[in-house]
Order: structure tokens, then sequence, then C-alpha cells
């Protein structure tokens, strides 16, 4: 009997408390987590161009991502409002636009956003930042300022719509009239740059008869030049001549007309060919946006070959007499003059000296070895700020 009891007091006191401790030592074991493996890291891809990593366009960004909302702040915030509501904390003549509640100049595709952030918008408070942003924070800017507005609803394209994507484009047919008393043109060309302007000419004497801003054009027909006129879709920024222009170059003081030989991509924008009367002289026109400073607008820019040497004059089109600003550094003379809707018009001209033909102002070219610069800005008024900022003179202390 008192064998048996000690039996059982070594089973409990000793042999128990061991066989407890085996069991959780083996559970424990069973249960611990794996040690870690070392492994490879792959490097993380920090490309936001939407492009495979290691294509040209993924090495040409750098690895800190782009805010798109800090640069919004830094430079779109004082007119626009910290959040897109049009309520910064500028004066300005007319309200901004509110992104909130869809406001869009041009449309609310990115494109067409971008584009205006790049080019600004003729004639109001908004400036291009081409100069001062790169292409990759302006698109950062344009994706942020889109974030702003309302969702976007998705649609079939219209296919009775022409676009601009990534190349110039042309289109000639017949165009719409430019007011209730003007006529259409049977014979009509507009060409569109990436840069979101289009230019409409009459073609049976090539005249520039508007510059627009926006989408390209749309016509229900497209099959030959039989079918509904083409009806531009952008927005009017300059009208020449209220539609209805005088002739485009004078030589030796008369009128010539210019007769279209053709188009061209030239430099990444539409180039119109022309040919004046049988002078042997022949002209190549581009256009694209400008901007100085705050200013926004367009540069005509013409290649003349002119191998009997006559005095040839272009037409300014302008609606008011133009008064002399200055020269700046880049070498081009501005003018002062009314523009359309009560606008002040700035023309500057490069390779050229501004002249008369009867009442008609004009630009006398230059050396015909190097291009004319025709540039036109507009601006909703004109003071010292706008002065100092289009000649490049430091505001004095």
């Amino acid at each position: 009997m008192g064998k048996e009891l000690g039996i059982n007091l070594v089973c409990t006191l000793v042999l128990a408390p061991i066989m407890a401790f085996g069991i959780f030592a083996v559970s424990w074991w069973g249960t611990a987590p794996p040690r870690p493996v070392p492994t490879e890291v792959a490097p993380q891809n920090h490309n936001t161009t939407g492009d495979p990593p290691e294509t040209a366009a993924a090495k040409l960004t750098t690895s800190r991502p782009v805010s798109g909302r800090l640069l919004f702040l830094a430079n779109c915030a004082s007119c626009h409002g910290a959040d897109g509501s049009g309520t910064g904390e500028m004066v300005l003549d007319r309200p901004a636009r509110s992104f909130k509640q869809g406001g869009f100049s041009f449309g609310n595709t990115i494109e067409s956003i971008d584009r205006v952030i790049t080019s600004g918008i003729p004639g109001t408070p908004m400036p291009g930042f081409k100069a001062t942003l790169d292409p990759r924070e302006r698109l950062a800017v344009a994706r942020y300022v889109q974030s702003l507005g309302p969702p976007l609803v998705e649609v079939d394209p219209d296919d009775t719509i022409m676009r601009v994507t990534d190349r110039p484009r042309v289109i000639r047919g017949e165009l719409s009239p430019l007011g209730p008393d003007r006529p259409s043109h049977v014979r009509g060309l507009i060409t569109g740059g990436t840069d979101g302007l289009s230019w409409e000419y009459r073609t049976d004497d090539v005249r520039l008869l508007a510059v627009r801003q926006g989408e390209f054009v749309k016509r229900r027909n497209w099959d030959g030049r039989s079918g509904d006129p083409i009806q531009p879709l952008g927005r009017l920024i300059r009208l020449v001549d209220d539609g209805a222009p005088g002739p485009s170059f004078y030589m030796n003081g008369k009128p010539v007309a210019s007769h279209l030989s053709g188009t061209s991509v030239m430099g990444g924008t539409m180039a119109i060919r022309q040919r004046l009367g049988d002078t042997g002289i022949d002209v190549t026109e581009t256009g694209l946006a400008a901007s100085v400073g705050a200013l926004a607008g367009y540069d005509r820019r013409f290649q003349v070959t002119n191998p009997g040497g006559n005095q040839l004059a272009i037409n300014l089109n302008l609606s008011g007499s133009p008064e002399p600003i200055g020269t700046d550094g880049n070498g081009i003379t501005w003018y002062r003059s009314s523009g359309p809707g009560g606008l002040v018009e700035l023309t500057g001209l490069h390779n050229a000296t501004l002249g008369q033909v009867g009442d008609v102002a004009v630009a006398l070219p230059g050396n015909v070895e190097e291009p004319i610069n025709i540039i036109t800005l507009l601006a909703p008024e004109w003071t010292p700020v706008e002065r100092r900022a289009l000649l490049g003179e430091e505001p004095s202390a």
C-alpha cells in the first residue's frame, strides 16, 4: 500500500510536469512561423507615362512622382480656388472657371485641358504655362483638373467629328457662314494644330477668315466636296475683319491675288503654300499658339521667295490704328491697337517693319532668307504691368 502511494506521488509530481512540458514544446515547434528565406526584390516601377518599364518614354521620367494637386495649388489656385470652384484670392474682371461645375472652356478631356494649360486662352487672364511647366507637369495638372469636375460619362465617339490628336490636320470643302449676313465659301480650308488652334481660310483668293480654339470640325457627309458645309467646332478668338477680310498681300502698293498651291506638314504645324498672281512670288504660311507672360494669342509665320525683289506687303488686318510700344529683347517690335469686343490687340513684328498701303496697316518684310513673324496677342486691358511683361522689363523699384 505504501509502495503504490509512493509510485503515484512520483508520477503526479515529477513525470506529469515533464510530459506536459514535452507536449507543449512539440506543439509550439509545429506552429512556429517558418524562418524567412531571402528573396530578390524587384525594383518598383515609378513610370507614370502609361508605357511599359524600360521603354524610351519611361527612361525619360524621373522616379519622383509629379503631384498635379501641388502644381495646381502653386499655379492655378489663386484664380480658380484651391478646390477648383473658381473662387480664388485674385480679383479678375470676370469669374474664373468652376471646374467643380464642369466649367471647361474647350472640353473636359485630358488633351483639351492640357492644350489650354499649355497655350492659355487669348483675350482672357488665362495664361499659357508652356515656359514654366514641362510636359509631364502640365499633364499632371490636367489630370488633377479633370478630377475636380463632375464624373465623366462614357459615350461613343460621334463619327461626324474630325479631331486633331498627335499631328496637324486639314480639311477642304464648303465653309459655313461666319455670321447671319455672311456668305458661305464653297472653296474653303480649315487646318487644325496640336496646340488646339484651328485656322479658317477661303481659298479662291487665300485669306484668313478666323482663328478658333478648341475642338476641330464636324460634317455629316465626308464623301467628296458636295456634302454639307464644314462646321468648325472651336470658339472664335479672332474673326478677321468681321469675316470679310481684304486682300492678304499687296505688291508695289496694289492688291495681288493669292492662289493656293497646296498644304503640307512643316515643323509640327500645317503649312499653307501660296503663289501670288503671276509674280513668281511664293509664300508658305504657318500658324501656332503664342504667349508672352500672361498674354496669349497666335503667331503667323511667312516664308517668302521673291526672286524679282518686288515690294511685298502683308495685310495686318487691324481694326484700329497701331500705336508703337517698343522692341523687346528678341527683336520683336510691338504695337497696340483696339481689338474685337473691346479687347486690346497687341501686334508684334519680327523681320518686318510697319507700313501703310492707303489706309491699311501692313508688314513690310525684311530679310527674305528668314521667316516673317506677325504675332497677335489679345488682352482684356492695357496697363504698365502688361507693357513691362511684353517688353521683358523689370518692374521699377
